[in-house]
């Protein structure tokens, strides 16, 4: 059932290890591991590499490092989302093998995108301000 799920959040937090300088630089990296998700993500929102350097350069380490501390509370909700989505995956007739739900630290403007059919992003930058519990409603939402 958690397959549906491509939860590369934790990584994101891998930019605390940098200087605020190189956060930009550590993003661009980070990004690769789902190149296409991103780029729809950043097309969505109309982000040039320059408004993507002026947004990460705006975060406050205050903030990161709360996101971080709170994303172990993340997994119930991510099980639960996946419950609901397989129930509801009978009523809509939805293919659950095609079904994507990236979970990525992205750049804090909405918390869910949905990128085409079977692709979903969710930015747990914005999640953990709305709070992890909001994930199931979001998600089927945006399937619905």
């Amino acid at each position: 059932m958690k397959s549906m799920f491509l939860d590369r959040s934790k990584d994101f937090f891998e930019i605390l290890a940098f200087e605020k300088s190189k956060w930009a630089d550590f993003y661009f990296e980070y990004i690769k591991n789902a190149p296409s998700a991103f780029s729809l993500y950043h097309k969505a929102i109309g982000l040039t590499d320059e408004k993507i350097r002026e947004r990460l350069l705006s975060f406050e380490r205050r903030f990161l490092d709360k996101c971080y501390q709170s994303i172990s509370s993340l997994a119930p909700y991510e099980y639960e989302t996946a419950r609901k989505v397989v129930e509801l995956s009978k009523e809509k007739d939805l293919t659950l093998s095609k079904l994507k739900i990236y979970i990525v630290g992205a750049l804090d403007f909405d918390a869910i995108y949905k990128l085409d059919e079977n692709r979903i992003f969710i930015d747990v930058l914005v999640l953990s301000k709305m709070g992890f519990s909001k994930l199931p409603e979001l998600v089927i939402e945006e399937l619905s």
